[in-house]
């Protein structure tokens, strides 16, 4: 099976276009409803979309209010942010970071299904990135069931199966960067996949996702098993930086 393979850094650091020299993938945190000015406005949303090529993928954090799962107003704000920015950036992602508040309780699961009936499923692929006290085979399974994608640190935990994978790998404790025993665990865990998604969080995001693409050709490739192909979306370019370069 072929896999797309999108890396992106924490966050934007400077100009989209730069930045997508570097990555093919960015996260965009949805509008916090307590603080509606610093949401990007309409014409900048437009704007990173056209600075990008096409093949290049955004994908859209749900903000605080949504993640609470809380009828009101904030969730009902935050939504209609969300969906008006997925539609202006074009994104195939959306991705739910639920509250530790949200536990694997019936009325959670139940307000949760009813958001995910909310979202638009036609091109978009779900992510429901959960915490507190779900278990990640739970919420695997439950997932299953709704029909979405559920996002795990690759580095600790197995990525559930589907033809779809997100992955966040975070620079939490002692973890400043990773070894590259750790991302050939995380090559390893994409797997035959339609799409994957991987989001560094810490400061080599650049010189880890370069190191992570090549671990995944090889293993496609068959050098360490073999896992179908690796491709590029059409029109994609190379990353060809130097491991000095910083992101901007």
């Amino acid at each position: 099976m072929a896999t797309r393979l999108h890396i992106g850094a924490k966050e934007l650091r400077g100009d989209v276009a730069a930045y997508a020299k570097r990555f093919d993938l960015l996260e965009v945190r949805g509008v916090d409803a307590a603080n509606l000015k610093l949401a990007p406005t309409d014409a900048t949303l437009r704007r990173w979309r056209k600075a990008v090529p096409p093949q290049f993928e955004f994908s859209v954090v749900a903000g605080p209010g949504v993640a609470k799962l809380k009828a009101g107003d904030a969730l009902e704000t935050e939504l209609a942010s969300l969906l008006k920015t997925v539609k202006l950036l074009e994104a195939r992602v959306i991705v739910i970071a639920t509250s530790p508040d949200v536990t694997p309780g019936k009325l959670w699961r139940d307000r949760l299904a009813k958001l995910i009936d909310r979202l638009p499923r036609d091109a978009s692929s779900v992510v429901w990135e959960p915490s507190g006290l779900w278990e990640i085979e739970d919420a695997a399974e439950q997932a299953t069931r709704w029909g979405i994608v559920v996002a795990v640190d690759p580095a600790r935990d197995a990525m559930p199966p589907g033809p779809v994978a997100y992955g966040r790998l975070r620079a939490a404790g002692g973890t400043r960067a990773f070894s590259t025993a750790a991302l050939h665990k995380v090559a390893d865990a994409i797997g035959e996949r339609r799409d994957a998604y991987v989001v560094f969080e810490t400061t080599g995001a650049l010189k880890e996702g370069k190191i992570l693409r090549a671990l995944v050709r090889e293993a496609k490739a068959g050098k360490r098993g073999g896992l179908g192909r690796l491709i590029r979306p059409k029109g994609a370019a190379a990353l060809s930086v130097s491991d000095d370069e910083q992101e901007e």
